[in-house]
């Protein structure tokens, strides 16, 4: 055992100290569940100082001046990390504090438990044998079975409950309390709970841990913009690190990056042309990898994904707008522009046209963003309730079938997810290569014709 089995105890600790700090901040309260992982965290690194202090007294260098060093920062150490437990049990409920700091020790005992129990001769002659290795397995199944379904009774249970009389019985036999209490509630929150919708995020977390913090507001506030920059920020990195020291040989994510931007670059010049595409690669690629990320970006636990707003989808959308009126005024001018408004008339009928083409092109290309913006918002917002809808439903056969847990049932549309998400980066770049193509210079294809024809006459 010894230091390999405190590092199996820390990272064991560290997994299962997460997962229940989550479910506590989801389904009980994020203050419960920040006590929760403040006390795991707390624990874990007194041992880690606990074992730099024992391996510098009793280890090699301990008479080196590095061993003296080391047992004099780790009792440093524990100084401060004392006098930052008496801070959190000032701050954060004590209960979910104990119940943090005793989960590594919980799970010291166990891992100790469980070798003692696989190198007994009564484990080996267990396993080694079908049939009592099934039976051992079943009864240990219906056990935990029926146990799990008295604790969810037994939670399910308000306090001050008659025995033997079920939520419902209870709600029906008082309406008049009932509805008192629901005349009695404030519209703001009911009006907050119908407002709540997709699954909950660190943001939203962060809020309910610090409801009355102004710097929480203002996370709440603009959260889609939070979530945007962060998007920003990570592809920013990504770039900077796949740049740093680029190789001739490239590997890694070098290899990587120069993938995903070849495969850009020739998808776009595929669309614009030779001539024009290279132009706009850096434009038309930032804008497919930007979107594709903040569509991914909500299926990442206590996330969100940006583009389930409208408020990101327009941005984005106008975005593009501008961009292609300003290619247009820049490469056919101000009289190029107008005259492509009008249709481009050279003969009687299209001037006659011209008073009707002009409204309609105006028209059209007002409506660009709105068709931009508002099918990228409809699918990844529909892609997110759906996920949630069946996460919901996942969880709401927790106390029917007697699980401790919910049911993943929104994982099978995951793949789904993944498929909308980039289609929908897809199309919204590709329409946006089009309109850019559609507000370009068109060469006369007659020229061209005669030209081709000279030189295959020659």
């Amino acid at each position: 055992m010894g230091l390999e089995f405190l590092a199996r105890v820390r990272h064991t600790s560290t997994w299962l100290g997460g997962v229940i700090a989550l479910m506590a901040a989801t389904y009980v309260s994020p203050m419960l569940g920040l006590a929760f992982a403040a006390g795991a965290l707390w624990s874990l690194v007194n041992l880690q100082l606990l074992e730099r202090l024992v391996v510098g007294i009793t280890g090699p260098a301990r008479g080196a001046p590095d061993g003296v060093r080391r047992i004099g920062f780790a009792a440093i150490g524990m100084l401060l990390l004392f006098a930052a437990g008496g801070v959190l049990l000032t701050l954060l409920s004590p209960a979910a504090l104990v119940a943090g700091f005793v989960l590594p020790l919980a799970v010291i005992v166990v891992k100790a438990g469980t070798q003692v129990l696989l190198g007994s001769r009564a484990w080996r002659g267990l396993v080694t044998h079908r049939w009592r290795a099934g039976i051992a397995a079943l009864a240990l199944a219906t056990v935990t079975w029926f146990a799990l379904g008295a604790l969810t009774n037994a939670g399910g249970q308000p306090a001050g409950t008659p025995a033997g009389t079920t939520v419902s019985e209870q709600k029906h036999g008082a309406p008049t309390e009932a509805h008192g209490d629901a005349t009695a509630e404030p519209e703001g929150e009911a009006s907050k709970e119908s407002k709540s919708e997709g699954f909950t995020n660190i943001i939203a977390l962060v809020t309910g841990a610090f409801p009355h913090a102004s710097w929480a507001h203002f996370l709440e506030h603009y959260e889609v913009l939070v979530f945007s920059l962060l998007v920003a920020l990570v592809l920013l990195f990504v770039a900077f690190r796949a740049s740093r020291d680029p190789q001739l040989v490239p590997s890694g994510l070098q290899n990587g990056v120069e993938m995903v931007v070849e495969a850009l670059s020739d998808f776009i010049i595929s669309i614009l042309g030779p001539k024009n595409g290279p132009r706009f690669v850096p434009f038309l690629g930032t804008l497919f990898i930007y979107i594709l990320s903040m569509n991914l970006f909500g299926l990442i636990p206590f996330m969100h994904s940006p583009t389930a707003s409208l408020n990101v989808t327009v941005a984005l959308a106008l975005t593009v707008f501008v961009y292609v009126q300003f290619i247009g005024f820049k490469e056919l001018g101000p009289l190029g522009w107008l005259d492509h408004m009008l249709g481009s008339p050279r003969d009687l009928t299209g001037w006659l046209l011209a008073p009707l083409m002009l409204p309609i092109h105006i028209l059209g290309e007002l409506a660009k963003p709105i068709s931009l913006s508002c099918r990228l918002f409809g699918n990844i917002f529909g892609e997110d309730m759906l996920l949630v809808a069946f996460a919901t439903l996942g969880v709401t056969m927790l106390p029917f079938k007697q699980l401790p847990f919910g049911v993943p049932m929104h994982a099978i549309f995951f793949p789904l997810a993944l498929l909308g998400s980039a289609l929908q980066a897809l199309v919204f770049t590709v329409l946006s290569s089009i309109y850019i193509l559609l507000m370009l210079p068109h060469e006369p294809h007659d020229e061209h014709g005669h030209e081709g024809d000279a030189q295959h006459a020659h």
